[in-house]
This record gives structure tokens, C-alpha cells and sequence, in this order.
């Protein structure tokens, strides 16, 4: 066996090698990051607190209801963004419906 044939026997087996670890240690994705039975479970779920937690009445008028719903259940209870994202320099809180300063939580509608 000649010095050629000897390197490309020891290269042939390398590359053969790094295949089989490659395939191994990298597996292909394989369907979706969500979608399964819990997923609807949990989005039906939060739909429904959505429309339960809204602290004005929803407009559905042409709207997908599910849509809406989950979308004030991210917006009132995972994000909180009316905490910061109110109309003018009004809080969220109603005069007097401050919880922070020990009063009664009254949501101010109009922010």
C-alpha cells in the first residue's frame, strides 16, 4: 500500500466518521414548537380569562372572538402594558383607585 492509498483510506474513514457523529449529535427539528392538545387547552383557557380580566367591554364587532380574547389576556395579565402604555398623563387607576397608595383598585377607562 502506498502512501497515497494509506492517506485517503485514513480520510475516507475521517470524513466517514464526522458523518455518523454529525447525524448523531445534531437531529433534524422535527414538527412545530406548539400545536399539541395542552397548547389549545391552555390557549382556550387564557381566551376566556382574557374577555374575565378586561377592564373595559371588548369590541367584537368583525373581529375573530378568540383573537380578541387572547389578546387582552396577553395584554392585562402577561404583559401588563396598559401599566405604562396609557392614553395621556392619566394612570390606569380611576382617581381614588390607585392600589399602590392603599386604595380600592378602580380601573380608569378612559386610559
Amino acid at each position: 500500500m502506498t502512501l497515497r492509498q494509506f492517506l485517503k483510506a485514513i480520510g475516507s474513514s475521517a470524513a466517514l466518521a464526522v458523518a455518523i457523529l454529525m447525524g448523531i449529535s445534531i437531529p433534524s427539528p422535527k414538527g412545530q414548537a406548539s400545536g399539541g392538545d395542552n397548547d389549545r387547552k391552555d390557549e382556550a383557557s387564557e381566551i376566556r380569562k382574557g374577555f374575565a380580566i378586561a377592564p373595559v367591554p371588548l369590541n367584537l364587532e368583525g373581529k375573530n372572538r378568540a383573537l380578541v380574547g387572547l389578546g387582552s389576556y396577553i395584554v392585562n395579565a402577561q404583559g401588563d402594558c396598559n401599566g405604562c402604555h396609557s392614553a395621556g398623563p392619566e394612570t390606569e387607576f380611576a382617581p381614588g383607585g390607585n392600589p399602590y397608595f392603599g386604595q380600592p383598585t378602580k380601573i380608569n377607562p378612559a386610559t
